[in-house]
């Protein structure tokens, strides 16, 4: 029997829909090995764990409780303490299993994960993209020089990686992620992406961005064309392997920009097509009608705006 890519996803109750969609998205995608899919679950119920199971039959999905009051005693950020399901769940993947891919789940995987899951990782501990956002650790980290750390140094995108587990555990980098996140919860920005550019020093290697093309609207376009080739660039708009929703979320009906969003359709297609399409068909009626309600006072506010500009200039 061929052997699986082990993959790690990981969420919570709320977020359900959501891992059933990237889910399937890479059951769809993968064709050159089966998945065994590993979910870090924060309070997903019996009944929402059969609904994702019944989008991807005949894979194999393999639950790891992590327990609300971890979470509860872990010291507060500015980002949402979700974030760090990931980090704890990764020290919970059995020791037999040796390597993982772990992939955020607002993303849609276009592309086989065979050869993601091929990489060589020449020795490190894991491979990422490099931050589009972020780019330089000095960008990603304010108090970069506090910690030791060398500003120039690369600055990974933590919502896809291959990592090696022996590497990671023999490192103890989760340990070393925690005390960062004891020390300098107060200075955080971000939770999960900044522990690990803090502690895994340049023990990575870079993946092509193609595997983890954001889609965050706060990429300094000019920097990113500094930092990446013009192929890689090229390739992650043109043909992204993995489109990772790091801004702006497809099931955002609200946003009055959400279809400016890359694939979006190749998302909806998934989404209304799976377990959870009657709850994507409410909350999309449901955004659309607080986005009309949204706009009627804009133009209210605008109008406004004009008349106290009037005054002030004609009296």
């Amino acid at each position: 029997m061929e052997s699986p890519i082990d993959v790690l996803l990981c969420g919570n109750g709320a977020w359900s829909p959501h891992l059933s969609t990237a889910l399937r998205s890479m059951v769809r995608a993968t064709t050159s090995a089966p998945l065994r899919i590993h979910v870090g679950a924060v309070e997903i119920d019996a009944s929402d764990r059969a609904r994702i199971q019944s989008g991807v039959p005949g894979t194999t999905i393999i639950w790891h409780e992590i327990p609300m009051e971890l979470l509860d005693r872990l010291p507060p950020t500015r980002a949402s303490r979700y974030n760090l399901i990931g980090l704890l769940a990764i020290d919970r993947l059995p020791s037999d299993v040796s390597r993982v891919i772990s992939i955020d789940i607002d993303v849609l995987v276009r592309a086989d994960l065979g050869p993601l899951w091929d990489t060589d990782l020449d020795g490190h501990v894991l491979g990422a993209a490099r931050c589009t956002w972020g780019l330089w650790i000095g960008r990603g980290i304010p108090y970069f020089a506090e910690l030791g750390l060398d500003g120039n140094r690369k600055y990974l995108q933590s919502g896809v990686m291959v990592i090696d587990l022996a590497a990671w555990r023999r490192a103890h980098l989760g340990e070393k992620a925690f005390a960062h996140l004891d020390q300098w919860h107060d200075s955080m920005i971000l939770a999960d992406q900044e522990l690990l550019n803090a502690v895994v020093e340049d023990d990575w290697v870079e993946l092509p961005l193609r595997w983890n093309a954001t889609t965050n609207p706060h990429i300094d376009h000019v920097l990113a064309s500094c930092a990446f080739s013009q192929r890689d660039l090229h390739d992650a708009g043109t043909d992204p392997a993995i489109v990772h929703f790091a801004g702006a979320k497809p099931w955002n009906w609200v946003r009055p920009d959400r279809e400016e969003l890359p694939r979006l359709d190749e998302w909806e297609e998934l989404a209304f097509s799976g377990p959870y399409r009657d709850w994507y068909q409410q909350e999309k009626e449901r955004g659309l009608a607080e986005r009309s309600q949204l706009r009627p006072r804009r133009r209210s506010l605008r109008r406004r705006l004009r008349r106290t500009l009037s005054v002030l200039r004609h009296g």
